[in-house]
């Protein structure tokens, strides 16, 4: 009897016992699941077009290198004029052009002017004397000279070359005369190294390359005597009329 009795208690606490662990078991089955981490998604919901735009970073606009300032060679032209009207040096526009000879301008050839950032003039507001570049400084004497006399006789060709081979100089108050007293005044004008000017009898509007007399007949005759001199009256030069 007492056997049997220890048989159904065995029973009993093995039932107990597996009971127990299975409910253990049951219990950290459900505590693992609901612990179970899900891996975050590495897809993202598509962006708006606008709002893309708005998150990208502004593209710079491409620069548009400026064009070089070009110039036509006209008749008449000299190096010295063109780089006078532009506010370059002659030694700039020599290098930027290549210019093997520079005393050589051929009409209708364009040559390069190096501004190198130099304000231009407005096309509505053309160079004159009172807006060109002010003189430059030149370690240079001035050497002004009548070049050539053209025309003489004919009023509508009648023209004086006037030219400076050394260091700049201010002509106003200068005179062109002949023996028989006609006598040309030089304007206010600034001739640079290199540069002449161009003194016509007839009448015309004055630029800073062509000054105008407006007489109404020749002033020079062949074979007379022209002198120049300076606003204080010393004889600078003399040529004798062809």
């Amino acid at each position: 009897m007492r056997a049997r009795n220890w048989a159904i208690l065995i029973a009993v606490n093995v039932i107990v016992s597996a009971t127990v662990m299975l409910t253990i078991l049951f219990i950290w089955n459900r505590v693992q699941d609901s612990s179970t981490v899900l891996p975050t998604p590495t897809s993202s919901l598509p962006i708006p077009e606008e709002t893309q735009d708005a998150l990208s970073p502004p593209t710079a606009a491409p620069v548009t290198p400026s064009e070089p300032l070009m110039y036509t060679v006209q008749e008449g032209d000299t190096l010295g004029e063109i780089a006078q009207t532009y506010g370059v040096s002659t030694q700039d526009l020599i290098a930027a052009n290549d210019l093997a000879n520079p005393n050589v301008l051929h009409v209708g050839q364009t040559l390069i002017i190096p501004t190198d950032g130099l304000p231009l003039p407005a096309p509505s507001e053309p160079t004159t004397e009172a807006t060109r570049p002010p003189t430059l400084p030149s370690s240079e004497s001035p050497i002004i000279e009548i070049g050539q006399v053209l025309g003489s006789g004919n009023l509508a060709a009648e023209v004086v070359i006037v030219r400076n081979r050394g260091g700049v100089a201010s002509l106003e108050g200068w005179t062109l005369s002949a023996v028989d007293g006609d006598t040309f005044t030089f304007p206010t004008l600034t001739l640079f190294t290199d540069v002449q000017v161009r003194v016509h009898s007839a009448e015309g509007n004055s630029t800073p390359s062509d000054l105008y007399w407006g007489r109404a007949e020749p002033a020079w005759t062949g074979g007379e005597l022209l002198t120049l001199r300076d606003a204080a009256g010393t004889v600078v030069d003399t040529y004798i009329v062809p």
